[in-house]
C-alpha cells in the first residue's frame, strides 16, 4: 500500500474517532481511575475499539499499540500507534484541549501521523516526504529565532518539578516571551501549526508522542526526548524505551531546539 493511501486510512480513523468521542463529550460519562491515578472513560475505550475494528478491515496483518488495549502483533512490519483520547482530564472537565493521536510506523520509519482535536473539528497531519497539513492546507513551524520572542507550552509544572526538570524549566519559561499550559497533544498541534514555538513533557508514554517526530519533521521543526534522542523505535521496529511512561519529549520550531536542550539538561 502506498503512503498516501495509508494516510487516508489514518485520517478516516481520526474522523471515526471524533464522531465517537463527541457522543460522550460534555455528557455525564462515568470516570474510572487506573492504578496510576489517571482517568479513563467509555469514550477512551470505545474509540480505541472503533479504530482497531477499522484497521482490522483496512490493514489486516498490521500491528497495533494502543493505550487502552495494549499490543497486538508486535512483530508485524507495520505498527499503528493510538491514543484514543490524549488529555482525558481535559475531556472529563469539558475542556476542548484533548485529541486523538494516530501514527503508523514501518519498523522505525514513520509513515504518517495525525493529531485530531475533536471538540474543535480540526487536525494536523503529515505523510513521510509529503509535508505537514493543517485542515488540508500546508503548514509550517514558526520562524521565531530567539527564546525571548518565543511561546513555551507544557502540561503541569508540578510533574516537571517532580521529575527533576524544575530548575531548567523555570529558566526556560522565564526566558520566553509567553508561557502557557496548553498541554497534552494540543500543545504539539500548536507547534506544528506555527502558533507556538516550544512544547515539553517530562514523562510520556509511546502513544502520547508517536505522531510527533514525523509531524515536526515535515513542518520544518524538530522533535526529541529531553536527553536529545530522536528515535522512538529501533531498526527492528521495537520501542527504544518502555512504552508506558518511558519517554520524555520536546517539540520545537527547530531554530530553538538546541537552546531548549541546553537549558533542560543543565
Amino acid at each position: 500500500m502506498e503512503n498516501q493511501e495509508l494516510l487516508k486510512i489514518a485520517l478516516k480513523t481520526a474522523e471515526l474517532a471524533q464522531a465517537n468521542i463527541l457522543k460522550y463529550y460534555q455528557a455525564d460519562v462515568g470516570v474510572e481511575w487506573k492504578a496510576d491515578n489517571t482517568p479513563v472513560t467509555i469514550a477512551d475505550k470505545s474509540t480505541e475499539e472503533v479504530a482497531r475494528m477499522f484497521w482490522a478491515k483496512e490493514t489486516p496483518g498490521f500491528g497495533v499499540i494502543g493505550e487502552e488495549f495494549g499490543i497486538e502483533s508486535p512483530d508485524a512490519e507495520y505498527q499503528w500507534v493510538i491514543d484514543p483520547i490524549d488529555g482525558t482530564k481535559s475531556f472529563v472537565h469539558g475542556v476542548p484541549l484533548f485529541g486523538t493521536l494516530i501514527a503508523l510506523y514501518k519498523r522505525n520509519v514513520p509513515v504518517c501521523s495525525v493529531i485530531r482535536i475533536p471538540a474543535m473539528n480540526t487536525a494536523v497531519w503529515a505523510v513521510n516526504g509529503g509535508g505537514a497539513f493543517l485542515d488540508g492546507k500546508p503548514c509550517h513551524c514558526s520562524k521565531t529565532a530567539a527564546l525571548k520572542d518565543a511561546t513555551v507550552l507544557s502540561g503541569t509544572v508540578n510533574t516537571m518539578e517532580t521529575k527533576g526538570f524544575g530548575e531548567g524549566f523555570t529558566q526556560l519559561r522565564r526566558s520566553a516571551k509567553l508561557y502557557r499550559g496548553w498541554g497534552d497533544c494540543y500543545g504539539y498541534y500548536l507547534v506544528t501549526a506555527g502558533r507556538a514555538d516550544i512544547m515539553l513533557d517530562p514523562v510520556v508514554s509511546l502513544w502520547d508522542i508517536a505522531p510527533f517526530p514525523l509531524l515536526l519533521q515535515e513542518a520544518g521543526g524538530k522533535f526529541s526526548t529531553i536527553d536529545g534522542k530522536t528515535e522512538l523505535f529501533d531498526a527492528s521496529g521495537k520501542p527504544t524505551a518502555p512504552i508506558y511512561e518511558g519517554f520524555t519529549s520536546i517539540a520545537t520550531n527547530g531554530l530553538l531546539h538546541e537552546e531548549v536542550l541546553r537549558l533542560m539538561n543543565n
